[in-house]
């Protein structure tokens, strides 16, 4: 079973940026992080079909 370790990211984004981003995961019933999480790595895996 894989470990699991928190770090902390910084993301840069406009304040309206954020208002939209925050607005998007309370309607979804998203939590920021897994969703940011779950995106780049579909994003990686994306990278490495089209390697392959």
């Amino acid at each position: 079973m894989e470990r699991e370790k928190k770090i902390d990211l910084e993301v840069k984004v406009s304040v309206e940026e954020m208002k939209k981003i925050g607005e998007y995961c309370r309607e979804k019933g998203l939590n920021f992080s897994e969703w940011m999480r779950e995106l780049a790595l579909r994003e990686i895996a994306k990278d490495e079909q089209k390697k392959n």
